[in-house]
């Protein structure tokens, strides 16, 4: 057979198997809601025949198409399995779609072990050898983008397409592609083809062009972390940890210093760098990869002290462990003299092993993180570590699974507590309530009059002899008056209130007693000022504060609070009248 006749017969053998799998696909979709099947065998189904598609497609080529078919049933039995296993959890298996921690979890899983399966079927002896796996991870991800981009692009011209047949008044696209089963079809044909195609230009369309180019990021990125882990002790550590997001930042700053420096070490010595300045900055970068993945790790670790665990924070606190591992792993084997980058990529093998474990136990009772969850929220009520509004009952009742039923169920049974009324009333209607927003909605609004009363009794006004404005809090949320309430409640050393409202008119809108700034104390250093104002229909207007002068959103010092109600301020012009407290100004916000 003729080279041509081979790559003709590849073509249509691969396309042939994308269609079939876009047709087995759609059929097993068309199922979802068939009342005769179980929930439980649908999701075991449905997860078996997904990862078996993707999965021999991804190896036919790399691996002969029998030996990929009959392979694929391998890993696709073994999700199948974790999956339905993580399905109980749930009340009904199939409201595990629903779970993005879980999917992600999952598409990690998948991502890391399909390179071990793809050099197990061409060599077992190379199973752990980094080249060969780090050859099949990134041929794999180039092929898949490559064929995803090419359906992206077939779907384009086929609306193009319609579109301009509609000028004149042919329908013939739109008809064909009217039903479900011939999309699915035609994508997982087209797909096929895609994957055929970028195997055969495998020398041209190589993962070599994109490792050289991430290669140029290495010395850039590095002196942003750099510049970012020089400036942490002087910005100070509290605001990074008091933010999620820096988590966020975080974790995702270290995946992408992680993908660099594979970049950088390529599959062996002879493909890595050589040139002395980006030998350097990679090594400059293992070596600062532990501290930010350190960071990362105390970011998320801070604010599980500080709310509990929830299934986000246990995903946060699972990725930020394999982050800290493949940074301390780094920055020691960065210190060896010679042979670190060799090091490096061994160490590789065995860390990517290891977070197929751990993704592994993700998804089987081991770590069933709707029980951790549900027992952290309810451990730290019931220790007085939080309050009732702060507990996630929605998500309990609604997210959560058998585990957070089973929590709502222990909330109900604290008969002996002297808010039980109020629990119980809390827990039915989270689990009556059709989404999140409508149960906070309805806890706002019963919780809120109470809150503004607590309110009117603890806040002082001033200037001396003034009186809060009636109606001025009424329309306020619930969130923000638990916020003020808090800041009131961390009083200062003698024992004033920690908030203060003076009084004045920075605002024509309104007259001076109708509006005011709130200062209230926001942690035990902080002093956070809010522009309170009623409006049309006697609705709370809050804006924040600024300062005109340094021209800044200011951070208060508690110092200003005791000058405050010590009657050190006046409110005069500065453009529209302004709060001055010693060198501060404070306006309006616009």
């Amino acid at each position: 057979m003729t080279g041509e006749s081979q790559m003709l017969r590849h073509r249509l053998v691969m396309a042939a198997l994308g269609g079939a799998m876009g047709m087995a696909l759609w059929m097993l979709g068309r199922q979802w809601n068939n009342p005769a099947i179980a929930p439980a065998l649908f999701l075991a189904s449905i997860s078996w025949a997904g990862t078996y598609a993707t999965v021999a497609l991804a190896m036919v080529g790399p691996v002969s198409v029998v030996r990929a078919l009959c392979a694929a049933t391998i890993p696709a039995t073994i999700v199948a399995v974790l999956v339905s296993l993580a399905g109980l959890r749930h009340v009904t298996a199939m409201d595990l779609v629903e779970d993005p921690a879980l999917l992600s979890v999952l598409l990690i899983f998948m991502l890391f072990s399909l390179p071990f399966l793809i050099v197990w079927l061409q060599d077992r002896a190379a199973v752990t050898r980094y080249e060969n796996l780090f050859l099949a991870a990134w041929t794999m991800a180039v092929r898949y983008v490559a064929a995803w981009m090419f359906v992206v692009l077939f779907w384009l011209a086929a609306f193009l397409g319609d579109a301009l047949l509609e000028l004149v008044g042919i329908d013939l696209i739109e008809t064909a592609f009217e039903e479900g089963w011939a999309r699915s079809v035609v994508t997982g044909l087209v797909l096929g083809l895609g994957l055929a195609v970028v195997h055969e230009m495998r020398e041209m369309i190589s993962p070599f062009l994109i490792l050289r180019l991430l290669r140029l990021l290495i010395v850039p990125v590095l002196a942003v972390v750099a510049v970012f882990l020089l400036a942490l002790p002087v910005r100070g550590l509290t605001q990074l940890f008091g933010a999620y997001s820096a988590a966020s930042i975080l974790m995702a700053m270290a995946t992408v210093g992680l993908l660099l420096i594979s970049a950088a070490l390529d599959q062996n010595d002879q493909e890595a760098v050589h040139t002395p300045l980006l030998c350097l900055a990679t090594r400059l970068f293992a070596l600062l990869l532990a501290v930010l993945t350190g960071l990362a790790a105390l970011a998320v670790a801070v604010r599980v002290r500080e709310y509990g665990w929830t299934p986000d924070r246990l995903l946060a606190a699972l990725i930020a462990l394999i982050l800290l591992a493949y940074g301390i792993s780094y920055g020691v084997v960065a210190c060896a003299a010679r042979g670190w980058m060799a090091r490096i990529r061994r160490v590789n093998v065995w860390l990517a092993l290891g977070v197929i474990v751990l993704t592994g136990l993700w998804m089987t009772p081991v770590l069933d993180v709707f029980r951790l969850s549900t027992n952290s929220q309810i451990d730290r009520f019931d220790a007085g570590e939080s309050r009732i509004d702060q507990l996630p009952l929605w998500q309990m009742a609604h997210e959560w699974g058998r585990a957070g039923q089973d929590g709502l169920d222990r909330l109900a049974a604290m008969t002996g507590r002297a808010d039980h009324a109020n629990i119980l009333t809390r827990i039915e209607t989270a689990r009556t309530g059709t989404n999140r927003f409508r149960f906070e909605q309805a806890m706002q609004d019963r919780v809120a009059p109470q809150q503004v009363q607590d309110l009117q009794k603890i806040l002082p006004v001033r200037p001396l002899g003034s009186a809060l404005p009636d109606g001025l809090l009424a329309t306020a949320p619930s969130f923000r008056l638990q916020e003020w309430l808090d800041g009131c409640r961390r009083r200062l050393p003698d024992g004033r209130a920690g908030c203060v409202l003076i009084l004045g008119q920075y605002s024509p809108a309104a007259a001076a007693d109708a509006q005011g700034i709130l200062l209230y104390r926001e942690g035990d250093d902080n002093l956070r000022a809010k522009h309170l104002m009623l409006g049309a229909q006697d609705t709370l207007n809050a804006r924040e504060v600024f300062d005109p002068v340094a021209q800044t959103w200011p951070t208060l010092p508690v110092s200003m609070l005791n000058k405050a109600l010590d009657g050190a301020f006046r409110v005069g012009p500065s453009g529209d009248n302004a709060l001055f407290i010693d060198r501060t100004v404070l306006v309006p916000g616009r």
